[in-house]
């Protein structure tokens, strides 16, 4: 697998690793650590605007938290019924997908908006609909919580005098650049939603085990790029990444985690994540995949097989949705450009 041309981000994976571990960490401490698993959907805050300076972040981030906490407050409202989480999701990948773009915030892109949307949803669903009837209002105070602790691990720095010498020198960027959706960003939001349309219709018929990890699978393929070439390595990375992040997986639960070892277990890959997923998306996965799994499969050992099966068909499903929603587009696209030129002969 090829490493693109792109910084090792350390700094990024630190503070990911941070906004993880606190919430996580002092849930565990206090003898509730389900909690904090759910109060980390907040600490997605500080993985954003991570290309602007400290100052600027601090003004952008609490936009990113409230975007996290309408897409989870989203969720809450619509799970009670299979249809309006249909809605719920493709709304939200919409909405994440203009803003996202539109204003270039940058990675991780619309993905994040609709894991939180759609774990929401699953958490608060009745147990009916195959969720977890958590109280939507406790989640959404607790998602409040980590976007809290993971702003506070951004501006925390700011503290030092050097850090507020830095903050001093006037910016040569805007914090947050106007809003400009171009024909790209369009086309990639386009196929992002009708991925996520069509893997919410075809995923329970299908049998898939969670829809979301079928949704989230479309998404992280097409969110990055228009590019025939990387958008078809993106979707085969997705799809030997889950399988190699699996191993992973299997590997650490030979060590048996719980308590604080789940936390640092999940504090180091989430920042290895960040550090790595920008130089080859695949490598990513590694630590992506256990990390998600570790998190759906704390406290309930008896249904990890069935849990690391169904990531691995989900991934593979959405994945390749994804693409051929994309090549779909991509045969369209050449015969309207066909007919166009068979008309003006």
């Amino acid at each position: 697998m090829q490493l693109h041309d792109a910084p090792w981000r350390w700094k990024v994976g630190l503070e990911a690793s941070l906004a993880m571990g606190l919430p996580v960490g002092l849930f565990t401490l206090a003898g509730h650590q389900p909690l904090g698993l759910q109060a980390a959907l907040g600490s997605f805050t500080a993985l954003y605007a991570a290309g602007l300076h400290r100052p600027d972040r601090a003004r952008v981030l609490p936009f990113v938290a409230l975007g996290l906490l309408l897409a989870a407050a989203l969720g809450i409202a619509c799970a009670g019924n299979a249809w309006l989480t249909t809605a719920c999701l493709i709304a939200v990948s919409a909405l994440a997908c203009t803003l996202s773009l539109g204003f270039r915030l940058g990675p991780p892109g619309p993905m994040m908006f609709v894991l939180v949307a759609a774990v929401s949803n699953h958490l608060t669903a009745p147990a009916s609909l195959g969720g977890v009837a958590l109280p939507g209002l406790r989640l959404l105070g607790l998602i409040a919580l980590g976007s809290t602790l993971a702003y506070l691990v951004i501006v925390a720095p700011l503290i030092l005098p050097s850090a507020r010498r830095a903050a001093s020198v006037p910016a040569v960027l805007p914090a947050l650049p106007s809003f400009e959706l171009t024909a790209e960003a369009i086309a990639i939001g386009l196929r992002v939603v009708i991925a996520v349309t069509v893997a919410c219709l075809v995923s329970r018929p299908l049998g898939a085990f969670r829809t979301y990890w079928v949704v989230l699978s479309a998404i992280a393929v097409l969110q990055s790029s228009y590019s025939r070439r990387l958008t078809s390595i993106q979707g085969v990375h997705r799809m030997i990444g889950t399988v190699a992040g699996v191993l992973v997986f299997e590997l650490l639960s030979l060590l048996h985690p719980a308590g604080l070892g789940i936390v640092l277990l999940l504090m180091l890959l989430q920042g290895a994540t960040e550090v790595v997923v920008a130089r080859n998306y695949a490598l990513a996965l590694l630590f992506i995949t256990p990390m998600a799994l570790i998190n759906s499969t704390a406290g309930h050992a008896g249904d990890t097989l069935v849990t690391v099966q169904g990531r691995i068909l989900d991934s593979l499903l959405g994945s390749g949705l994804a693409l051929a929603v994309f090549w779909a587009g991509e045969g369209l696209q050449r015969l309207q450009t066909s007919l166009t030129k068979a008309s003006r002969q």
